[in-house]
């Protein structure tokens, strides 16, 4: 079976957007549709809704605190210092431009 859809759209050749605070998509242009960041040219490939199911590891426990740990990748793409959006039915970061990456709100 195909994850390929009929209007030509393949979830499986998807690129995410290289800000780790955004959740849009790279486009043909290698730009992302939500802020305009350009991709790295790597191709980014997500699991397909019909791909079978991994199981999920459980979480390492780092330090006092009791949070999991994260991996180099998790961290280097985490900002703990990020702000979220006044508004709070946007799902936006506040950007170095003080404004919303979402919304476009100022921060």
């Amino acid at each position: 079976m195909s994850t390929k859809q009929d209007d030509g759209f393949d979830p499986g050749q998807r690129r995410l957007c290289p800000d780790g605070s955004c959740v849009g998509l790279l486009g043909s242009d290698g730009k992302c549709k939500v802020c305009g960041t350009l991709g790295s040219g790597e191709a980014v490939v997500t699991p397909a809704a019909s791909s079978p199911a991994l199981p999920t590891p459980e979480p390492e426990i780092s330090g006092e605190s009791g949070a999991p740990a994260m991996s180099g990748a998790e961290e280097a793409a985490f900002d703990p210092n990020r702000r979220l959006c006044p508004d709070d039915a946007c799902l936006g970061v506040i950007g170095s431009n003080n404004r919303c990456s979402v919304c476009d709100r100022q921060g």
